[in-house]
């Protein structure tokens, strides 16, 4: 008699579901320039003015978020 195996889930998405609405969005569509991307893009820029010194990934991040949000029409 041939043993059934069920699939039991590893909380990984798979398929369709392992492409998140970041990856799904053309390079080319407004939505291309996500929040998340623009500050990202900005918190690099700091990295690179202060000497590209390694050590305040996180304060380039939240100085670029906050920038962000301030310059944000919302």
């Amino acid at each position: 008699m041939k043993e059934s195996r069920r699939k039991v889930p590893t909380g990984k998405p798979t398929g369709n579901a392992a492409v998140s609405s970041r990856n799904a969005v053309a390079p080319d569509s407004p939505a291309a320039t996500l929040p998340d991307e623009q500050i990202r893009t900005r918190a690099y820029e700091l990295y690179c003015e202060r000497g590209c010194q390694d050590g305040d990934d996180m304060g380039d991040w939240l100085r670029a978020e906050r920038e962000y949000l301030e310059h944000s029409p919302n």
